[in-house]
């Protein structure tokens, strides 16, 4: 049963390393995480939660952001105990059913067979003569059916009746906080609900199934779904079908991201851009990281400023994230974010102009100006920070491919 293994010491600390881990960890939250599971008052908690006492208080809505837009995406934040215990139950069920998932779903998974897909594009595709089927789903967390969800996770879920009927519970009593007033109305799966990704993935396994059926090479993550075709009939065809069989699920695609690319043009998938004999970093994945350290460097330009640490100790944060984001200090199975994207490219376009933007950064920290004399901050001075520049890191890489073991995969 679930909720008592969650009171083992083993699976605790499975899922505090697992938290370390995680890419950009904050190094506070799991020493609060910790501090809350380590304590009887955790165990306690799960006991209610066997009994039937489902004591969590509802989520608090808040609008956040869309982008650059002026649309607003709902995210429901749970009380920070609350959402520290569905993130252990979320951790739990991924471990538990994984393997009941198809391959060719790869949103949230305990592994990351992504390596199997590229590979398979690489060897079936390489020039990029097939017609590829990209599809967004529209408002996809905030659309599912909690009635159509319900049978799928009920028989997922058989052995633990208990799990299943507090997740119901969560999903449908539909009563949140709103500037500070409890109002009710439609929740559906509840962004924000750390169990979330785990239901979406249950949600669409007949897609999966239908995609897999029809074609050799596939792949869903979350609301993005691929299909590689040979001929532009069988393209369109299958287009047409999961359009119907998506509406069969009451959810919609989103039609400026969706639709069949042409044999000789790119395309993103996972992060990757697959481009004829070229595979490089995908434009999303790139613009998310430009922006990122843009915003670093920014936030840390301004701390500066206020006089909340000198200029040299802003320096030195900003070449940690720098390395901190792109090569990590994780743990042997860890994987970085070089360790994401090296054994796949296969160009260096991308990196080098990630390279020229993350000594722009050290520059602006440094000199506090954005103008040209910014670069009386020379390149010998940012190699003292400890930088190391991605395009130097990938060849060094490849100098030692003959011995990774995720490339003798590839």
């Amino acid at each position: 049963m679930i909720f008592e293994e969650m009171k083992h010491p083993e699976w605790k600390a499975a899922f505090l390393r697992k938290r370390r881990e995680a890419v950009n960890s904050d190094p506070m939250e799991v020493e609060s995480i910790e501090a809350y599971i380590l304590t009887d008052r955790f165990d306690a908690d799960l006991q209610r939660l066997i009994e039937g006492d489902w004591y969590f208080e509802p989520p608090t809505l808040i609008l956040l952001p869309k982008g650059k837009s002026q649309k607003k995406r709902k995210v429901y934040r749970y009380t920070d105990e609350n959402k520290i215990l569905l993130q252990y139950l979320s951790f739990m069920l991924m471990d538990r059913y994984d393997d009941r998932l198809p391959d060719s779903l790869y949103s949230f998974r305990k592994t990351y067979p992504s390596w199997k897909l590229f590979r398979s594009i690489r060897n079936n595709d390489p020039h990029r003569r097939k017609y590829v089927i990209q599809a967004d789903i529209s408002k996809f967390g905030e659309s599912i059916d909690p009635e159509l969800l319900d049978g799928k996770l009920k028989q997922m879920l058989s052995d633990e009746p208990e799990v299943y009927r507090f997740i119901m519970w969560l999903i449908t009593r539909n009563i949140y906080y709103r500037k500070g007033k409890l109002e009710k109305g439609f929740t559906s799966v509840l962004p924000g609900n750390p169990t979330t990704a785990f239901l979406q993935n249950i949600y669409l396994l007949d897609i999966d199934r239908f995609m897999a059926e029809n074609v050799r090479i596939c792949s869903r993550y979350s609301d993005d779904i691929c299909m590689i075709c040979d001929d532009a009939g069988t393209a369109e065809r299958l287009m047409r079908e999961l359009r119907e069989r998506i509406a069969g699920f009451r959810l919609s695609l989103n039609e400026e991201k969706s639709g069949i690319v042409p044999p000789g043009e790119a395309f993103d998938l996972l992060g990757i851009k697959f481009a004829p004999d070229t595979m490089d970093i995908a434009d999303n994945t790139y613009a998310k990281v430009c922006g990122r350290m843009k915003h670093r460097a920014d936030n840390i330009c301004r701390q500066v400023k206020k006089g909340c640490f000198t200029r040299e100790e802003g320096l030195e944060l900003m070449a940690m994230h720098i390395h901190d984001y792109f090569y990590g200090p994780g743990e042997e199975d860890w994987v970085s974010w070089t360790d994401r994207f090296f054994p796949y490219i296969t160009t260096t376009e991308r990196l080098k102009r990630l390279d020229h933007l993350s000594q722009e950064c050290l520059r602006y920290v440094a000199t506090g100006r954005r103008t040209n004399a910014k670069y009386r901050y020379r390149y010998p001075e940012i190699r003292e920070t400890g930088y190391v520049p991605l395009v130097r890191a990938y060849y060094s890489y490849l100098e030692k491919r003959n011995d990774h073991p995720r490339n003798s995969r590839m």
